[in-house]
């Protein structure tokens, strides 16, 4: 009888052979056996990633440049310009469908930790279920992540139905998985991160890739928000700046090798002194992308994008330039009058506290609490915009409206978190309400593609090479 599995990697093959991970002891294979080398595995390569910047391009944010010289569009693989078309198919059978397989890989890896760490030989028993609190943090933000790309927005009234993605919680490469709905994702993700809350240490180990107490209250306040349990996501928002809040503030931090247009931001890519995600002091946990630098160098900010940042904005001054190269045919700005997104400091992917500031800003403000709201905004604006710009704003400057203090705070998120990676789980939920619904257009090869609200298209078909090998599996329409 064939063997139906997650179709992960080959790589996880050569570890674990097609038996149950540890059933055997493999000839010249690392077999973990004590709680050093369970520890060890949260230190790997692989786990210190996540996440996909392609899914970026789907959203509003993103614009790619066909002109030349400087085309952004014909420098993306065919399933990038896929996604940029709102194609769900993106990824053939044969393709390498990078956030299924390295997330199903990292899923493999905290999983064999979760399993085994409690039998493993030495250490004491508050520093095993110390290490297991971690591995459940990095299994929670990855199934967190799964459920959003390739399932609908968790909706109250049909998560218990809707199919959502497979839940892994052996680290069992022959087991048979099906597509669990969209409430046991989420159900296993809270149960993950409430069991790790208690275990975890308050300070990361070793460095910011590791997990601490701060990060699951932090991942827990995203869960709710995008639940719309916003009581709920504010109060682990809270729990989160309770223990950890440092912002910094940008207008420390420099080009150190300016270029003509104006500059030309971001290590390696171009030259800045922002700090790496591993270094940042506002990283809670961090992860990178694949590509470090996610986007860098290979998207432009949509007009739309463009219209929110000001040139007091040091984001804006740091993150994106006119033109790259440095040389007056590839200046976006004259051109098109955007700029290219250019951020190269391996920026932290995962967990931050101005996400956590601005998750408790929309809280407050969807619960009536407008000048909260602006409290938490106006700090990061602080240390966001230069200082003889920066305006502290009040509920007159809305008209004491709690929509328009809301669309505020949401206009500052998208400023913050663009091209990070969650701007595609805000345009799914905020979809969700009328009032925010909108039609995403992109145009391409001489055709402009359209992305309505809540369309199948925002969803991402299950990648083919797993789903060949489970022919059960529902996929997506």
């Amino acid at each position: 009888m064939k063997i139906k599995y997650l179709y992960i990697a080959l790589v996880l093959f050569s570890l674990v052979g097609c038996k149950k991970f540890l059933d055997i002891v493999p000839k010249d294979k690392f077999i973990p056996t004590t709680v050093e080398d369970y520890e060890n595995m949260l230190n790997f390569a692989t786990v210190t990633t996540y996440g996909d910047y392609y899914e970026d391009l789907i959203t509003d944010d993103a614009f790619l440049p066909e002109g030349e010289p400087g085309n952004l569009y014909t420098k993306q693989r065919l399933s990038n310009r896929k996604i940029y078309q709102f194609d769900k198919n993106a990824f053939g059978e044969g393709d390498n469908d990078v956030l299924w397989s390295e997330g199903y890989k990292r899923l493999f890896y905290f999983n064999t930790v979760i399993n085994n760490i409690m039998e493993a030989q030495g250490g004491s028993e508050a520093n095993k279920r110390s290490i297991r609190a971690e591995a459940l943090l990095g299994r929670a933000l990855e199934h967190l992540l799964l459920v959003n790309v390739y399932a609908q927005h968790y909706d109250q009234a049909t998560a218990a139905t809707e199919p959502g993605i497979p839940l892994v919680l052996e680290a069992d490469i022959s087991a048979k998985h099906r597509r669990n709905t969209i409430k046991e994702v989420y159900d296993q993700v809270i149960a993950d991160l409430t069991s790790a809350t208690n275990d975890l240490p308050l300070n990361a180990k070793l460095n910011r890739f590791r997990g601490r107490k701060a990060g699951a209250y932090a991942l827990l306040s995203r869960v709710y928000l995008f639940m719309g349990e916003y009581g709920k996501a504010l109060e682990k928002a809270n729990e989160t700046l309770g223990l950890y809040s440092t912002l910094a503030n940008m207008n420390n931090y420099k080009v150190i090798i300016p270029g003509p247009f104006p500059f030309v931001p971001g290590t390696p890519v171009g030259w800045t002194d922002v700090p790496r995600g591993i270094d940042h002091p506002e990283a809670i946990v961090a992860r990178t992308f694949l590509r470090p630098f996610g986007l860098g160098q290979d998207v432009c900010a949509s007009a739309e994008l463009t219209a929110l940042f000001g040139n007091d904005d040091q984001r804006w001054t740091l993150y994106y330039a006119n033109g790259w190269p440095p040389a007056p045919p590839f200046n976006y700005m004259t051109r098109y009058g955007v700029k290219i997104f250019l951020r190269g400091d391996f920026f932290n992917n995962a967990l931050n506290t101005p996400e956590v500031y601005l998750t408790r800003a929309e809280c407050r403000a969807r619960t009536n609490n407008l000048q909260g709201a602006l409290d938490d905004v106006n700090l990061l604006r602080k240390n966001r915009i230069v200082p003889a710009a920066y305006k502290v704003f009040t509920t007159a400057d809305f008209d004491n409206d709690a929509e328009k203090v809301l669309r505020f705070v949401l206009e500052e998120r998208r400023r913050e978190l663009a091209f990070t990676g969650l701007r595609l789980m805000d345009l799914k939920r905020l979809n969700k309400e009328t009032r925010f619904a909108k039609t995403i257009k992109h145009t391409a090869e001489g055709r402009e593609y359209i992305l309505p609200p809540n369309s199948p298209n925002y969803l991402r078909q299950i990648w083919p090479a797993a789903s060949v090998m489970n022919p059960d599996w529902q996929l997506n329409p």
